[in-house]
């Protein structure tokens, strides 16, 4: 015989004792696997096989009998006809009444009247004899409990029946509305941008989301619990409606009316970045393979975690009519998180302009009655914008698009041509309805833009500069509160402190908790390009070094075979500790002193994958939050001047936080709260609205172009000195807002969007009154700019 000695069988080396021999399973025969593969219940045929003839009827009768529905109802019907002959039986052994007699007829009759019909019993005199009265008082009661088992099998059924009549022609009617695919932790914050982006507009729609891993039910209840408190509150004009289905189904994804959408959103419910972006294509090609009058019109847009899964859908893109925008959401919100933790006033504006609920990019077509006119003659036609840039998009003969280019900050001799879009920082887009005659926007006549001369128009004007005043009205309100409660005056040197670290950094940063190490690669390369050389990250976490060291490395090093990263990363020494984040002990063992800024992420701690996967839907998001909380909390007391960036998740924080400043100020520090699903929610609805957009952002968000960063801070100290405007004291620190834009324009051409108020300790962007209202500018405030130049995005 054969031996397996080497696949682990347990036979001599001889080849006696086959059976073992033969066998590929450690220490078991041939005999023994059939034992063990055998079924542990007798099926129903071989049951029936061994049954004698007399037996085999009796089976199959109760097999139909109580198996089938017609069974069922044939043996409900057949009990009806036997109480229906005792009911007869029984009224013929009493002595009748006046009504009915003995007779066979009228007693059965009788008896199926007082079956089908319990009233029927009342008929019954009370002087009858107690044996007519207990007979009629037992066929009423038989007849009752049999109607009553009777009528809920029928219900039952109709019930089974209609339930799947729903099942199989349900669907949701809807047109230009907008389609989620995925419930996850970012779906209630992208319904909220999506919101705020309707109310920008002044549309309406249906948002209709799909979940396959919670019940409808549980969706209907979260979106009410979330939204319905919500400030400003939901417009009357858009629809909340859920739908629980898998995305990668072609039957679910018709049912949802996606042919008509306006734009279909696809994200993944998976926590590690590889598997989400697998996920993500599962249902990308599923939408493909829709029938030709089922595919999606409108535009389709998938969230992926990593350069290879946009490389995927670019290779998809070359086989497919219709183009999927990818949106690398989570690489721009790292370098928004490097922004504001190491220059501030640079990071809270990207804050405020990736998202719908205050100040946003968008661009306005051009009037026509300016094609021919210089930029510079138009950057002061819209008092309630700031005017950033042009979008070129030259057309060919036969109309088609040809080097499409945006140009933020342009020159101020550009000219303006037919097809250029202006790009605008304003509140919503009502506000470039308002447009100023003037080139200096000093003078002339401010009227509603030549497009929009309706009376509809003209109300939405009134109604817009209504809601503007209201708007400002309470956020003057809450700066004499800030200002009166002393919170934010330069006096204390708190702010002077945080100013001079934000310009003269320890190069030291600490990172407490720990993601995947796809997020944390990608966390340390953002990081690694703002540092200066010789600077160090430090990491703590209760995951084990050794495997976040190898984890790490073996990312760094394939995205450094992608991507120029091995110089910047080499320059940057990395730093790791394992405790765990809840302990103040594990945290004072952190170079804090030094630490120019502490970025604090949730730690999944000692829950298993199983245990977090589990916890994904019932508040796992929260759960971590509460240890962001925590952590922040610990940290403030050991290090209370350092800046803190701690980063939640969850939608109900992110309410809590914006109600409570409390939780995120401290003492003399500053906690610089980042939502990171608010933030890749903000730049996935952005690009659905305009994928232009985009492109804008791509280019203040780079950290390697040669001219510098496009997006900027400046002290004001510095820029008053440089723009020769004398001391920065007394009358001639009082401009108006729209005086230094004026002038640092003309001294370089930069355009000015904000700036960061020291007396309130936040960033302004786009105030009102710009050319009006004066402000006393201190040293310690920043402009807020954007750099002059060409920028080179193709569209």
């Amino acid at each position: 015989g054969n031996t397996f000695s080497g696949l682990g069988g347990s036979g001599s080396e001889h080849g006696d004792d086959v059976g073992e021999q033969d066998s590929l399973t450690v220490g078991l025969s041939i005999d023994e696997i059939e034992q063990l593969t055998a079924p542990a219940h007798e099926s129903h045929l071989a049951r029936l096989e061994r049954l004698s003839r007399r037996e085999k009827v009796v089976e199959v009768f109760k097999s139909v009998t109580f198996g089938t529905v017609m069974g069922q109802y044939s043996f409900l019907l057949f009990l009806a006809l036997v109480l229906l002959i005792i009911g007869t039986i029984g009224w013929m052994q009493t002595t009748g009444t006046q009504d009915y007699d003995t007779s066979l007829d009228q007693s059965i009759w009788l008896s199926y009247c007082m079956f089908i019909d319990i009233g029927t019993q009342t008929a019954v005199s009370a002087d009858e004899s107690w044996q007519i009265k207990l007979t009629v008082a037992i066929l009423s009661f038989f007849g009752f409990c049999f109607n009553l088992t009777f009528l809920s099998v029928v219900v039952d059924n109709v019930r089974t029946l209609l339930d799947r009549l729903y099942t199989r022609y349900s669907q949701l009617f809807a047109r230009k509305h907008v389609v989620i695919l995925g419930w996850t932790s970012k779906t209630l914050f992208l319904v909220n941008e999506l919101i705020s982006m309707f109310d920008d507009n002044g549309g309406k729609g249906d948002i209709i989301i799909m979940g396959n891993s919670i019940s409808r039910y549980e969706m209907l209840r979260t979106v009410e619990l979330t939204f319905r408190r919500r400030n400003p509150p939901k417009p009357r004009g858009v629809r909340i409606r859920v739908w629980e289905g898998d995305s990668a189904e072609e039957d679910d994804l018709t049912r949802l009316s996606i042919n008509t959408a306006r734009f279909v959103v696809c994200l993944s419910e998976a926590e590690d970045p590889r598997m989400a972006d697998a996920q993500v294509l599962e249902t990308l090609l599923s939408l493909q393979s829709l029938d030709l009058e089922d595919q999606v019109t409108g535009t389709i847009i998938a969230e992926v975690r990593t350069g290879d899964g946009r490389r995927v859908l670019n290779e998809l893109n070359q086989h497919t009519e219709r183009d999927v925008l990818a949106v690398q959401s989570a690489q721009a919100v790292d370098k928004v998180i490097g922004f504001t933790s190491l220059e501030p006033t640079v990071g809270e504006a990207l804050i405020e302009l990736i998202s719908f609920e205050g100040n946003n990019f968008f661009f306005e077509n051009l009037d026509p009655s300016w094609v021919g006119m210089k930029f510079g003659e138009i950057r002061m036609r819209y008092p309630l914008c700031v005017l950033c840039g042009v979008h070129s998009s030259p057309k060919d003969a036969s109309g088609k698009t040809v080097g499409a280019q945006v140009f933020i900050a342009p020159p101020a001799d550009r000219v303006l041509q037919l097809h250029d879009r202006l790009l605008l920082i304003g509140i919503d887009r009502q506000s470039a309805i308002v447009i100023n005659d003037s080139n200096n926007g000093r003078t002339g006549r401010v009227h509603v833009a030549r497009h929009a001369k309706t009376a509809f128009s003209k109300l939405l004007l009134a109604l817009h500069v209504f809601k503007l005043r209201r708007r400002n009205k309470r956020t003057a309100s809450a700066n004499a509160a800030v200002r009166a409660s002393g919170k934010g005056v330069p006096g204390d040197g708190a702010l002077e402190r945080s100013l001079a670290a934000r310009h003269n950094q320890s190069q030291t940063v600490v990172v407490i908790g720990w993601r995947s190490a796809r997020e944390m690669a990608d966390l340390v390369r953002v990081l690694s390009k703002m540092l200066l050389p010789g600077s160090e990250i430090h990491f703590l976490s209760a995951v084990d070094e050794g495997v976040r060291s190898a984890a790490l490395r073996e990312e760094m090093g394939f995205l450094a075979a992608l991507t120029d990263l091995a110089g910047g990363v080499s320059s940057v020494s990395i730093v790791h500790h394992t405790g765990s984040p809840l302990a103040s002990g594990a945290i004072e063992l952190l170079p804090l002193r030094i630490a120019a800024v502490a970025i604090v992420i949730a730690d999944p701690g000692s829950l298993t994958l199983v245990e977090d996967k589990d916890l994904y839907v019932k508040g796992a998001a929260r759960l971590r939050d509460a240890r962001v909380f925590h952590i922040t909390t610990l940290l403030r007391k050991a290090a209370p001047l350092m800046r803190i960036v701690p980063m939640y998740e969850d939608i109900l924080t992110y309410r809590l936080l914006r109600r409570k400043d409390v939780f995120i100020e401290s003492g003399t520090g500053v906690n610089a709260v980042l939502h990171r699903n608010s933030l890749e929610t903000g730049l996935i609805a952005m690009q659905a609205d305009d994928p232009t957009i985009v492109f804008v952002l791509s280019q203040l968000l780079t950290l390697d172009d040669a001219s510098g960063q496009k997006i900027f801070s400046v002290p004001m100290d510095s820029a008053w000195a440089d723009l020769e405007m004398g001391k920065l004291e007394g009358a001639a620190a009082q401009l108006a807002f729209r005086d230094v834009a004026n002038r640092v324009q003309a001294f370089n051409g930069h355009v000015l969007i904000g700036y960061y108020d020291s007396r309130m300790g936040k960033v302004v962007l786009n105030p009102p009154g710009k050319k009006t209202r004066k402000r006393e500018w201190l040293p310690t405030d920043e402009l807020v700019l954007l750099r002059a130049s060409v920028a080179r995005a193709r569209v």
